[in-house]
Order: C-alpha cells, then sequence, then structure tokens
C-alpha cells in the first residue's frame, strides 16, 4: 500500500501497544519518520527496538500527555 506518507512526519500517543502500536507500525512501513510516547519507560525502549528499520527515524519517549508541560517538552 502507498499513503504518500514518504518523508512525511508524525507524533503518536499511547503507541506501545494496541492501535497506537499499529498506527506507528504503519507509518513506519510508509517510510514517515515517528516520534511516539507512551508512559511506560521500558515499554517505549522496547517499541523502538522492535519497530525501527534501517532506513527509517523512530524516536520514543516516557512521557503522560495528561501532564501539558511534559507533553509540550
Amino acid at each position: 500500500m502507498d499513503l504518500g506518507l514518504r518523508g512525511k512526519k508524525a507524533i503518536v500517543t499511547g503507541a506501545t501497544k494496541g492501535i497506537g502500536r499499529g498506527v506507528v507500525e504503519l507509518l513506519v512501513a510508509e517510510g514517515a519518520s515517528v516520534g511516539f510516547c507512551a508512559r511506560t519507560a521500558d515499554e517505549v525502549a522496547d517499541a523502538v527496538v522492535a519497530i525501527a528499520r534501517p532506513d527509517s527515524v523512530v524516536v520514543g519517549e516516557a512521557v503522560n500527555v495528561r501532564d501539558g508541560d511534559a507533553y509540550k517538552a
């Protein structure tokens, strides 16, 4: 499938499990650079390793998006 996302950038929250994880995987497969977050640092680190490809940019950070200052940072 080609959704025309190659070279685009995306941010996904709640992205280590379920639908969020699936969205990140799809975006990376389509060639987008993805930054994502979830609340648990270990799960974020595991997801980065599992999702990243040699030709992709995947960055994850543990952030509680309910904390406005942390999310903005």
